[in-house]
């Protein structure tokens, strides 16, 4: 006779491969309204939910490479002269 083993597991989702950590943020409407359509954006490219934190990771990260792209104009003077150098209109 044949028995099956069984294999004892923790219950609930398995750990992530990548360590998360909790925080808490203040957003605009507009602020929100954007995140959630790169949410959208990027779930769509990947075929799967990608989650708000995953989002803000990705955005952080395009940010960090278009900052280190642009260093080399000095120092912008406003938020504004600082966006505008990041998305290339200076």
């Amino acid at each position: 006779m044949i028995t099956e083993i069984e294999v004892s597991r923790t219950p609930g989702r398995p750990p992530s491969p990548v360590p998360r950590r909790k925080i808490g943020t203040t957003l605009s409407q507009g602020e929100i309204h954007e995140l959630n359509k790169w949410q959208k954006r990027l779930s769509d490219l990947l075929d799967r939910k990608v989650s708000t934190g995953e989002t803000v990771g990705i955005l952080a990260r395009v940010c960090s490479a278009r900052l280190a792209r642009i260093q080399d104009q000095g120092n912008p003077k406003t938020l504004e002269d600082l966006v505008q150098r990041m998305i290339g209109e200076k």
